[in-house]
């Protein structure tokens, strides 16, 4: 596992950083201010208007060829409302996993440096993702490319273990997951090779409907607990890959109310 974490961290350096706050005032001074560059790509930044406030960093999914930071809008006003600053990134989705990853990584540094001048506080950070965004979010903390990041929420990928997924679908990965289809980097750009990182971060585990998520995500989570990370786990068989995303940012659905209660008791 060492040998594995040295292989994506040494391609280079880094590139270019709960208790749920009172609401007080802040809904007046709320704002968003977007397309902020980071290094490799930009971010937007929602402020719920008060200072030294815990930081949601949201990663988008899309097949790791499309979508935009964009998607982090429903999550950003749902979680202000609750007191978090919440960052929404891009990422290049003309580049390789491992290069997304480092960009991710990026933002998060880039955020733990400088969040303090938009109201956040840069020693309590979860990383948020959905899709092939959970699976970027996972790569750039647990394998240490991203350090100082104080929970994860992993959302209903396939893409923990490439080769585990590879196996359940007959030896080949399904076609959402073409991006990844470089046999010979599936363990470096698998998350579940680097489980035993991040320090033993707390991580909620969700996933959709599917059997094959299911399978994947039960197992990057036995992976997890056997490795010291407090998980909590969320079986979604009622959602579909969509519509979990969208249960994210949604006041009252039940993964939105259990996402507010892991958080507000790990950041």
């Amino acid at each position: 596992m060492i040998e594995r974490r040295k292989f994506i961290i040494g391609g280079g350096a880094v590139l270019a950083g709960l208790a749920t706050p009172l609401i007080g005032t802040r809904a007046a001074r709320a704002r968003t201010l977007g397309g902020i560059s980071y290094g490799a790509n930009k971010l937007d930044i929602h402020t719920p208007g008060t200072d030294n406030a815990p930081v949601i960093v949201y990663v988008h999914g899309g097949a790791w060829r499309m979508g935009s930071r964009g998607e982090g809008r429903a999550v950003a006003d749902s979680f202000t409302s609750r007191g978090y600053v919440v960052v929404s990134v891009d990422y290049s989705l003309s580049a390789n996993a491992e290069r997304q990853a480092r960009e991710v990584a990026q933002a998060i540094t880039w955020v733990r440096q400088n969040i303090s001048s938009y109201g956040g506080n840069g020693s309590r950070i979860a990383v948020m993702g959905h899709s092939a965004g959970c699976h970027l979010a996972c790569l750039a903390v647990l394998s240490g490319l991203a350090p100082g990041v104080s929970a994860l929420v992993a959302n209903d990928t396939g893409a923990y273990d490439l080769q585990y997924l590879a196996d359940i679908h007959g030896g080949r990965l399904p076609i959402l997951y073409a991006a990844l289809n470089k046999r010979a980097n599936w363990r470096n750009w698998s998350p579940i090779s680097y489980a035993g990182g991040a320090g033993g971060i707390p991580v909620l585990v969700a996933w959709s409907g599917a059997e094959f998520r299911r399978k994947v995500s039960t197992r990057f989570a036995d992976a997890l607990a056997a490795n010291g990370h407090p998980v909590t786990r969320f079986d979604g068989s009622g959602y579909s890959h969509i519509s979990i995303r969208s249960g994210m940012g949604r006041n009252g659905d039940k993964l939105n109310t259990e996402i507010a209660r892991f958080l507000a008791a790990s950041v």
